[in-house]
């Protein structure tokens, strides 16, 4: 039995065939095209974030120094940011969904703050790596606590009582964690009153405001002072 006939003329059997050719022809370009794609592995920071930080830490940062890594290990494990050595490692998803932090929820700034408040120890030459290890041998990053500041189920190293037992403390007094955890606190009160100010942590923030700028009072004034880092 013949190929029917098309209007062009030609067999159906003839314009299949050339369909399918173009179709695998195409298909295999595409495939060509996305092997040379590449997802970005890391980032430098963005004006914003730049501008953001420079709130708290003013110019005692070396921005350009500063990059934001994909992935990791023990953050991969845990959803926690790691900055060992003055550059940021974020969880894949937290990398992949916010390009710039300075645009990002109330929750994610004050938490960008905090890992560069660990770019801001190093660059001033605390050895923030060798302080993480010790933290993870102690348990720091894997107990948990009820803290009087952050509320139930802190992690331990994080853990302070701004307004008790830390209260007369100087900010070189708490350990490398606990100063992020301050700073965070310091920036979520003075700028994020307008970023979903419902959140608890911004609640908890507002309350300690009068702890935390008496214990920050001296790195307020001049954060280039490297009597304000941790010892541990």
């Amino acid at each position: 039995m013949a190929n029917r006939v098309t209007g062009t003329g030609k067999p159906k059997k003839t314009i299949l065939k050339s369909v399918t050719s173009k179709l695998e022809k195409l298909n295999g370009d595409m495939k060509k095209k996305a092997s040379v794609i590449k997802i970005a592995t890391k980032r430098q920071l963005t004006p914003g974030e730049i501008a953001m930080s420079r709130l708290i830490f003013k110019d005692s940062i070396d921005y350009s120094k500063v990059w934001v890594h994909l992935g990791g290990l023990v953050h991969t494990r845990t959803g926690n940011a790691m900055t060992p050595a003055g550059e940021i490692y974020l969880p894949k998803d937290e990398y992949l969904n916010t390009p710039d932090y300075s645009e990002a929820l109330g929750q994610d700034r004050h938490w960008f703050i905090h890992e560069m408040t660990h770019v801001w120890q190093y660059q001033m030459e605390a050895p923030t790596g060798w302080f993480g290890i010790k933290q993870l041998c102690h348990g720091g990053y894997t107990s948990t606590v009820n803290s009087a500041d952050s509320g139930k189920g802190e992690l331990k190293a994080y853990s302070t009582d701004l307004s008790g037992a830390d209260a007369n403390k100087k900010f070189s007094d708490f350990t490398f964690e606990q100063q992020g955890r301050i700073i965070e606190f310091w920036f979520d009160a003075c700028y994020l009153q307008k970023v979903r100010p419902e959140r608890d942590h911004h609640k908890k923030s507002l309350k300690l405001l009068g702890y935390v700028e008496r214990i920050l009072r001296d790195f307020l004034l001049n954060p280039y002072d490297k009597n304000l880092l941790p010892k541990s």
